[in-house]
């Protein structure tokens, strides 16, 4: 808009008659509005991404410990069993070493604790707002209960995209470019879409 309708004056009636004149064109796609008894659910799992990449970065700073100090790597380490079978504390000599590890371990435990209790909350909200597709979701083979929400509190409703391209798009799954002259110039927009669908 600000491309089409860059002018010295500006005030609220000239960018209404702007916004009117970009709907009339067909320059300006009609936003769509989200379910408001849905937004906070949809928060709350975003939150829950939130959770979960904090949890990551335990697991990677017992990693990173790990490859600083030259051991034999220790494989996976999200799960519990995992963790019992390496004895990962053990491996190091130095004390606080020792204690950073059972420090991180503490705070995993503890995340998975939250994060096991949050989605099985957000699962009992989804089969109140629409159990129905919640359902079909998860008859997907490869879609859990953690993507199943998100497609189902991102995307809400596929019918909101009048083609595919735009569905792709809104995934942040188009590659960007700037072309011109049959030269690429670069790349914009990156951030066009919804981030929480990445």
């Amino acid at each position: 808009m600000k491309a089409i309708h860059g002018v010295k004056a500006k005030n609220d009636k000239i960018d209404a008659y702007k916004i009117a004149a970009l709907l009339r064109g067909g320059m300006m796609p009609m936003a769509y509005v989200y379910p408001p008894d849905m937004r906070a659910t949809r928060d709350l799992l975003r939150r829950r991404t939130h959770l979960a990449r904090r949890r990551a970065e335990l697991i990677a700073h017992i990693q990173n410990t790990n490859h600083q100090y030259n051991f034999p790597d220790m494989g996976r380490i999200s799960r519990k069993c995992d963790r019992d079978k390496h004895s990962v504390s053990e491996r190091f000599t130095d004390l606080s070493v020792q204690k950073s590890i059972e420090l991180d371990i503490s705070l995993i435990e503890h995340y998975d604790k939250l994060l096991n209790h949050l989605e099985h909350e957000l699962s009992i909200i989804a089969k109140v707002h629409d159990a129905d597709s919640y359902f079909r979701l998860r008859s997907i083979p490869g879609i859990g209960r953690v993507l199943g929400l998100t497609i189902l509190y991102e995307i809400h409703d596929i019918s909101r995209f009048e083609r595919v391209q735009d569905f792709v798009s809104y995934c942040r799954l188009v590659k960007c470019a700037k072309e011109s002259a049959g030269k690429i110039i670069g790349s914009s927009g990156k951030k066009i879409g919804n981030a929480h669908l990445n």
